[in-house]
């Protein structure tokens, strides 16, 4: 949707929030972008522009919209006290901050396009790590080592919220809130935790996420991890991880340190530069490497179309190599 409302040219920070905008982004962009990306590239929506921060929002974070940007937030403990003690509370997330606007907007949304399944969404949440650190602050970095038991608890009863808000969004799409078949979680604050900091400060609560909600698969999207840290993916059972925009990694890197399934991306603000050659290059460069998978998108930052022929190039030379691959060998 965030690629649809720029080729629809509508005002970005609208799209979180506007009824008229999001039909129009939805049905002007969806037409652009067939005739320049092409049938094969799928596109999502109707929905409002994803905002990870609806769980903070609820415990009483301000989300604030600029202009034709980004939604911001505001952070809301002083301290780890006030945290423990605010966390401590009983809390209707339905009731709480902008969640009855968006569940209206959904309403609102579903009637504008009854034919269309439209989930409950784009009102998320974030793993422990980043969750503390959304809701306190960078001092929640400082936290860990001045006052490391009181930090350890804030840990323990941001996670439970985390878990409470993850039920609470299956309960509103009418989906079972016990015993998830898997569960993903988005925390690149876990990165910003040394490979030393983690046994106390981020395993125990990735692995309390992942133990209250699913006995299945368990995916991470976690940004810039360094090689110490990764052995802490085999040890959680990680079966997906996305290492996204990670630049003390690579492929080879991954491979050598854990023995997680991953998928290596091309960042769309590099694939907006790029040149076809480049992007072949790019795909040939992870093959080699032996990434198990690759993916990129379509964003805001290249909705053009040299960044289509790239996502062509990009789609045939993984298309080939895959070919390739899975070829017997002639030996």
């Amino acid at each position: 949707m965030e690629a649809l409302a720029t080729l629809a040219k509508v005002r970005f920070d609208l799209l979180f929030r506007d009824l008229d905008t999001i039909v129009r982004a939805y049905n002007e962009g969806s037409k652009r972008a067939l005739e320049m990306f092409g049938p094969d590239i799928p596109f999502g929506g109707p929905r409002w522009a994803s905002i990870s921060y609806g769980h903070i929002n609820c415990l009483g974070a301000e989300l604030r919209f600029p202009e034709d940007s980004e939604v911001a937030h505001v952070p809301v403990y002083a301290s780890l006290k006030e945290g423990v003690k605010a966390l401590g509370k009983d809390i209707d997330f339905t009731r709480a901050g902008m969640f009855p606007f968006y569940l209206d907007l959904w309403e609102r949304l579903k009637k504008a396009f009854p034919k269309l399944q439209i989930p409950f969404g784009s009102f998320g949440v974030e793993g422990p790590v980043t969750t503390a650190w959304l809701l306190r602050g960078h001092d929640f970095f400082m936290d860990i080592y001045d006052d490391p038991p009181l930090a350890r608890e804030y840990l323990r009863l941001v996670t439970d919220s985390v878990i409470k808000y993850r039920r609470c969004l299956a309960r509103v799409n009418g989906e079972p809130d016990e015993a998830f078949p898997s569960a993903y979680i988005a925390d690149d604050g876990a990165a910003m935790i040394p490979p030393s900091l983690w046994p106390e400060f981020a395993f125990p609560f990735l692995d309390r996420y992942y133990a209250s909600l699913t006995s299945g698969p368990r995916g991470i999207h976690i940004e810039d991890l360094r090689t110490d840290h990764l052995h802490f993916l085999d040890e959680l059972r990680i079966a997906d991880y996305d290492p996204s925009v990670s630049p003390k990694l690579t492929p080879a890197m991954i491979l050598k340190h854990c023995h997680v399934p991953f998928t290596w991306r091309l960042n769309e603000g590099d694939l907006a530069g790029f040149t076809v050659e480049q992007t072949v290059r790019w795909v040939e460069d992870a093959a080699a490497q032996g990434s198990p998978a690759i993916h990129t998108g379509v964003w805001r930052n290249n909705c053009t179309p040299q960044s289509a022929e790239n996502i062509r190039a990009f789609i045939r030379t993984a298309t080939d190599i895959q070919r390739r691959l899975k070829k017997p060998s002639s030996a």
